[in-house]
């Protein structure tokens, strides 16, 4: 019986350890992904943030990082 146990928590560590090294890869994939943008992207994202500043504005032509590219995508599937 204690075979039978002590493979049972076994199994468990490993389903435990195996979400865990999934979960920091796909965190891991989110902030190495790269801006893909197109210019005309960078150019709409830029007028659309003229109204909270020419600093602002000029920001959003340079690359964003993917937590603002999430922001971006989920404001387009929205409207």
């Amino acid at each position: 019986m204690a075979s039978a146990t002590q493979s049972s928590g076994n199994n468990t560590l490993t389903i435990v350890l195996a979400v865990i090294i999934i979960a920091i890869l796909a965190v891991g994939a989110v902030f190495l992904m790269q801006d893909n943008r197109s210019g005309s992207e960078r150019v709409g994202d830029a007028v659309q943030a003229l109204p909270n500043g020419v600093d602002n504005a000029a920001d959003k032509l340079g690359d964003q990082s993917p937590a603002e590219n999430v922001e971006r995508n989920v404001e387009k599937a929205v409207n």
